[in-house]
């Protein structure tokens, strides 16, 4: 039984951080790989990893005051 509720969990947390960056303009590239054209950011499980051009870097700021708030 616990095993099928931690299964349940992480679809959950996929489908919510999903619906988050899809809000925030991103466009999903496959399963775990957002982005819009500036930003990529991929995760898996609990880890996020975001990659950006030196002269975004206040779009990344953006992103992340969107994303904590």
């Amino acid at each position: 039984m616990a095993l099928y509720r931690l299964k349940i969990l992480l679809l959950l947390w996929y489908k919510e951080l999903t619906n988050t960056l899809a809000k925030f303009g991103l466009e999903l590239g496959t399963n775990y790989l957002f982005t819009d054209g500036r930003l990529i950011i991929f995760f898996y499980i609990d880890n996020i990893t975001v990659l950006f051009a030196k002269k975004d870097l206040l779009k990344l700021k953006e992103f992340k005051a969107k994303l904590l708030y």
